[in-house]
């Protein structure tokens, strides 16, 4: 039997399920009735009454269920009454009133069918709470009498996770594994008690998949692990550096799909964490070479540098202790395995047993093995330290080349091979000797490649100045690149990742490499050709269809950029790919970076391209751009507008580098209070866009859409609305996807109701596209923010103030993750109006407060926005009898106006008003006359309020006779009772009676 506060809050949970229930259920009848409604409705209909009696019939039989199965019960009607308000909240939107006009009878009609799928999903989550609640009873009302035999089965709720968890190592299996068997079991057993393992071991025994090493143990150990639990999920990233580390994590995230991974303003390595450390599912993850420990702790030892923050540290991203996960980390060092598994004691890779090496050797050995002879493998085994990665290649070697094992064994102890010892590069956290014997089995290898097969050779010296990691095959553009990468992989000096759509070089063959071409003066030539790969293979035109490739090209990018060239071409290729990967930093939120790229890329151009080179153009038009992006002060909006308008009179017409200066430089005007030129560039990007493209383009549309907005907020409120009535006309002829149309839809529609008023309709279509950009991108990108604010602010214009606040502080709370300082300025701002309405002036006066110190850190004291903040506050000053502070800031606020918006705008003229208004509540009318006077002067068409504001002035005063003279100048009731208080406070009885 379930427990007395249980059922009180199952009894309550019925009653108010069966309540709106009932309500919901007229008005689907009322829906019905008055015409043809989609069948989902009349479906829901006929269900909602099956499944009160089901809740019904639950509650009766509470006296058969356990605590626990009284609990779930209680949260399933609970879930059914959540279910059945939101079906009841939506018909509110979408039955037609009798005082409804045309077009609000369209838009319910319009969102009676989008909201078709919304009401599917709900018809089919009734369906199964009614099988959950048979599931939890196992018995139904009707089969009350039946017989137990007879009683039907309750169908198991549907699943909706993976039978088939992911497996996302990126090598293959080493079928011919052998050996370390020892230490397998040995990761197994202390799994058992932690969950966390490292196996760490010196170079050349724990560093390439090619041997039996500690990335070869972690491999083999997947596919054991892989093989006794097939649901759970396997996932493999490399720990060597932070970029690697990065692409590792943004795998997992879409692979696994999770809410997200494609925003370029979402951490990934928190993202990814957060995930696998609340779900419920197995999985294993291995972090392979994580040797760096200034990556991992760079709070504790000097940072090495990365393509996100240098001080991030990859410590923290490492998902939180659960029995249902196993982190499975190999290392070089030894203070990486303590510190990361915490608890327990690393499993060290000893190097290997000369046992272990013949038979590996053998293994590798492809020949007839019966005619080995085993003096002679044990003399090369012991020549090589025994390990694995060197005993690997050897014997690909020598099945290659079909040489002796003797003769292998006497060229490895020739004076040839010495001559690289003495010359090896340092690494003091690597075993010395261990160093040696591989460079000495790669000398061997790389001269024979490059006598017999010169294209490999050259192949491999173009790897070797790339990131070593994920080298996409497409980037490989040289003659006989798939004989090459063949003869490389058979001597094991590249390694190819799962479907060899990319490629690896070990970091040791790469210094190996990378030290031979500086020895013989070759380095350049490699870096330039490197370089020209990459550079031609950057996309020029970056959207989220080329995020991928460009996540793909990142670590090679990082790597190139910092290379020193010499040649102009090799310059200018830099510059064009510097220009182009800033592109995408912006794409991802990385300003600082994007910037710093940007403008090197701008100063080579300068130095190297002509005047009209177009890439200059790019280059010039993209660090304005940043410029404005990261402006704090108006020289700052200065300097981006000259770059900007540089930009413009170099570009061809039509292209990209127009259009997009036009569309920045339409911005900055706008910030900058330059209305005409603010149109002019605004018109002049989507008249770009449609002569480029077309006039039904997504470019071309999306520009529309923004000149709309700008025509609309400086107070052309029609022209906007016909510009976006022409959207609406032109969507369905668009090139874009359908998701992307019924944004431009809904989009419009909310902001030709936003500016004809009617902020409830604006506020469903905001609501509408919030719940379609969540699926499309994530609950934080910053469209979904942007729909967020306007949402909540159509919700105050209603009226509905503690709703409009709530939502507003919850998108504070969310936002202070985001790059968009301006978020977090709009909701500060919103609140405060919130506040104000409900007249909490103390509280808007914290949240004006905090919104002018923002605009003033991020845009300075002279910015237009920073202008309305303080004139805001000022306000708030006002009505919290504050005068002195209200007046210094009013003051401010004239000042500016004057001189940037005129004497006689009518925002210079309204904050004369709201000051002359401080000084009369604050008792200086004379003060206050002189402020009403001016600003009465400078209107055309004088305002009734500002002749009121005056009567009162002189009214305090005791100026009776310029009260009289003012009076006359006007006509209304507040006019002549002046005129006639005037009279008669001078005697003028009579005339006061006319």
């Amino acid at each position: 039997m379930i427990d007395p506060i249980c059922a009180i809050g199952l009894a309550s949970a019925v009653v108010t399920l069966l309540d709106t229930g009932t309500k919901v259920v007229k008005r689907l009848k009322e829906l019905s009735e008055a015409g043809d409604v989609p069948e989902v409705f009349r479906d829901i209909q006929k269900r909602l009454p099956l499944q009160n009696r089901y809740v019904l019939y639950a509650q009766s039989r509470t006296d058969i269920l356990s605590p626990e199965a009284g609990k779930d019960v209680e949260e399933l009607v609970k879930r059914c009454a959540e279910q059945v308000r939101q079906l009841d909240e939506l018909l509110e939107k979408v039955i037609v009133s009798a005082r409804d006009s045309s077009f609000r009878r369209s838009i319910r009609a319009f969102v009676s069918v989008t909201e078709e799928r919304r009401v599917q999903n709900i018809n089919t989550a009734l369906k199964d709470n009614v099988q959950a609640l048979t599931g939890f009873l196992n018995v139904t009302p009707v089969e009350k009498e039946r017989p137990k035999a007879e009683r039907w089965l309750s169908e198991p709720l549907p699943s909706y996770a993976s039978v088939a968890g992911l497996f996302l190592v990126p090598f293959s299996r080493d079928e011919q594994f052998v050996g370390r068997q020892s230490v397998l079991e040995m990761i197994a057993v202390n799994f058992k008690a932690q969950r966390r393992v490292a196996i760490s071991g010196i170079g050349g025994i724990g560093v390439l998949t090619s041997g039996y090493s500690k990335s070869q143990i972690a491999i083999e150990y997947c596919y054991r692990y892989k093989e006794s639990r097939p649901e759970a999920h396997v996932l493999w990233v490399y720990g060597g550096n932070i970029a690697r580390f990065y692409q590792g994590y943004k795998r997992i995230a879409q692979r696994l799909a999770i809410p997200g991974w494609d925003d370029p303003e979402k951490s990934i390595l928190e993202l990814v964490k957060d995930w696998l450390s609340n779900t419920t599912g197995s999985y294993l993850l291995v972090i392979d070479n994580a040797d760096n420990i200034e990556h991992w702790w760079p709070g504790k030892y000097k940072s090495g540098g990365s393509l996100d923050d240098p001080s991030r540290n990859l410590s923290m991203s490492i998902p939180d202790d659960s029995d249902n996960i196993q982190v499975l980390i190999t290392t070089r060092d030894m203070r990486v395995a303590g510190r990361l598994v915490r608890k327990g004691t690393p499993i060290a890779v000893e190097p290997m047993s000369s046992e272990e090496a013949q038979m590996l050797f053998l293994s590798k050995l492809g020949r007839e093995k019966a005619g080995a002879d085993e003096a002679e493998i044990q003399r090369l085994v012991e020549e090589l330290d025994n390990l694995p990665l060197a005993v690997s290649q050897a014997a690909a070697f020598i099945e290659q080349s079909k040489i002796s094992i003797q003769k292998y064994t006497d060229t490895l102890q020739g004076a040839g091979a010495e001559e690289y010892l003495n010359e090896e590069l340092d690494d003091s956290r690597r075993d010395e000797q261990s160093v040696n014997s591989v460079f000495r089995t790669w000398k061997i290898s790389y001269e024979q490649i490059k006598e017999q097969q010169i294209r490999a050779a050259e192949l491999l010296c173009l790897l070797a100045m790339l990131d070593r990691q994920s080298i996409p095959r497409d980037l490989l553009k040289m003659p006989e690149v798939t004989t090459s990468l063949t003869v490389l992989m058979s001597f094991n000096l590249v390694t190819a990742r799962v479907g060899e759509e990319s490629f690896q070089i070990h970091r040791l063959v790469q210094r190996f490499v990378q030290h031979s071409l500086q020895r013989d003066n070759e380095t350049q030539k490699w870096q330039e050709m490197a370089l020209a790969c990459v550079a031609n293979d950057y996309p020029t035109e970056i959207g989220v269809a080329e995020w991928p490739q460009c996540d793909a090209l990142a670590p090679h990018v990082h790597v190139l950029t910092a290379y020193n060239y010499q040649a102009m071409n090799a310059r200018l290729d830099l510059a064009h790919l510097l220009c182009w990967a800033a592109d995408f930093d912006i794409e991802r939120g990385m300003y600082k970076q994007a910037l710093q790229r940007a403008s090197e890329s701008l100063q080579i151009f300068r130095e190297l391209a002509s005047e009209r080179d177009q890439r200059l153009a790019a280059a010039t038009w993209l660090c304005g751009r940043l410029r404005y992006y990261q402006a704090q002060h108006s020289s700052d909006l200065d300097a981006a507008a000259e770059l900007l308008q540089q930009a413009l009179s170099i570009s061809t017409y039509p292209s990209l580098n127009f259009a997009e200066s036009a569309f920045e430089l339409a911005h900055l005007n706008y910030d900058r209070c330059n209305a005409k030129a603010c149109l002019e560039m605004g018109k002049a990007s989507f008249e770009c866009w449609k002569d480029l493209e077309g006039p039904d383009s997504v470019r071309t549309l999306d520009n529309m859409h923004d000149y709309a907005l700008e025509l609309a907020m400086l107070g052309y409120e029609e022209h906007g609305i016909a510009i976006w009535q022409e959207i609406l006309e032109r969507c369905p002829a668009s090139d874009a996807s359908e998701d992307t149309k019924t944004v431009f839809t809904y989009r419009s529609m909310a902001s030709i109701a936003e500016f004809q008023g009617d902020a409830a309709v604006a506020e469903i279509f905001y609501a509408k596209l919030i719940t379609l950009c969540e699926a499309m991108y994530n609950s934080d990108h910053i469209h979904v923010f942007d729909y967020r604010l306007s949402h909540a602010e159509q919700m105050m214009r209603q009226g509905k103030l503690k709703e409009a606040a709530q939502l507003s502080r919850a998108i504070l709370a969310s936002s202070t993750n985001t790059f968009e300082w301006q978020i977090t300025a709009c909701c500060l701002q919103t609140v405060a109006e919130c506040c104000r309405l409900k007249a909490c002036h103390g509280f808007e006066e914290s949240f004006r407060r905090s919104a002018l110190d923002l605009h003033e850190k991020k845009l300075g004291s002279h910015h237009r926005d920073t202008i309305n903040a303080q004139e805001a506050l000022a306000e708030c000053y006002h009505n919290n009898a504050k005068f002195p502070e209200a007046k210094e800031l009013y003051q401010s606020v004239i000042s500016w106006r004057r001189i940037k918006l005129g004497p006689t705008h009518s925002d210079t003229l309204r904050a004369i008003e709201c000051l002359g208004l401080c000084h009369a509540h604050h008792g200086h009318n004379a003060e206050a006359e002189v402020l009403f006077v001016e600003a009465i002067g400078r209107q055309s068409d004088v305002d009734g309020r500002l002749l009121d504001n005056l009567y009162s002035c002189l009214w305090s005063q005791g100026k009776w006779k310029k009260l009289e003279s003012w009076s006359k100048q006007a006509n209304g009731p507040s006019a002549h009772h002046s005129l006639s208080t005037a009279l008669e406070q001078q005697g003028k009885r009579e005339q006061a009676l006319e």
